[in-house]
């Protein structure tokens, strides 16, 4: 699975990241500290 390019430092990739939440609800970078929230339900 291919995972998104992070918008923030273009190097590293957008990763699903699970804290007692849906898994798909918050981002993480691999690479710096960027985090993204998806609050959309499909």
């Amino acid at each position: 699975m291919e995972f998104p390019k992070c918008p923030k430092c273009e190097e590293g990739k957008l990763v699903p990241f699970s804290f007692k939440e849906d898994v798909y609800e918050k981002w993480k970078c691999t690479h710096c500290e960027f985090e993204l929230r998806k609050k959309e339900r499909y």
